[in-house]
């Protein structure tokens, strides 16, 4: 049996990865990288310390949501769902209804909403659904995406 690829998908078609582990490395680096270098992110004294942090429920630092979208994608690209990658499109509707936290565990769960040959028919158009849950099955992000993939 073939791997599995988005664009053979169905609209409709569901698939889930394996959890992956957010460490505070994880977030310091990307943190590091980008230079998004705020306590929000890095700093659970700030945190438990910062009286909007706490009327919002926060119990210490949170992963930044740029990462939590990148580790999205990360857990397609791992599983090679998504290998046959020419563009990303669009991303659209993303939002963060609840946190995320350093050793949350994170999975990507995707579901079809939309397949189309490319008029030059050597490709595919794919629009799916995400979102990205922790270990308790809350959704820390959750957006749209289009992307055109090569037509296997």
């Amino acid at each position: 049996m073939g791997q599995l690829r988005i664009q053979n998908m169905k609209v409709g078609d569901k698939y889930v990865t394996p959890a992956r582990m957010v460490t505070k490395t994880d977030v310091e680096t990307f943190c590091s990288i980008t230079g998004m270098l705020h306590s929000l992110f890095l700093s659970d004294d700030y945190v438990k310390s910062d009286e909007a942090s706490q009327k919002l429920g926060l119990r210490g630092s949170v992963v930044p949501g740029q990462l939590s979208y990148a580790i999205m994608l990360g857990n397609l690209a791992r599983d090679q769902i998504i290998d046959d990658v020419i563009v990303q499109l669009g991303a659209n509707n993303v939002r963060w209804p609840a946190p995320a936290y350093p050793y949350d565990m994170l999975r990507t769960e995707i579901e079809i909403t939309g397949s189309r040959i490319t008029k030059a028919g050597d490709s595919v158009i794919v629009d799916y659904r995400w979102q990205v849950k922790n270990q308790n099955d809350a959704v820390v992000i959750a957006g749209d995406n289009t992307c055109m993939f090569k037509k296997k």
